[in-house]
């Protein structure tokens, strides 16, 4: 399993790695329900939400290497 990068589409992280919206809601981000998860990277996204993009990267990363 390929890890995710600051570059990935929300839609992308969704998409291949559904596991992870709950992670994502935990920061408040309801990536399913937003308008911006086809054209926001994970890093726009983050910062859209006054989040720091590393600390997102890692955690999504930590899970999906759980998961994998």
């Amino acid at each position: 399993m390929a890890n995710i990068d600051l570059n990935t589409k929300m839609v992308e992280v969704l998409k291949l790695h559904p596991e992870a919206q709950a992670l994502l809601g935990e920061y408040g981000l309801h990536c399913a329900e937003c308008s911006g998860v086809t054209h926001e990277s994970l890093r726009q996204g983050a910062i859209n939400h006054g989040l720091d993009p590393e600390e997102l990267l890692q955690r999504l990363n930590a899970l999906l290497a759980e998961q994998g």
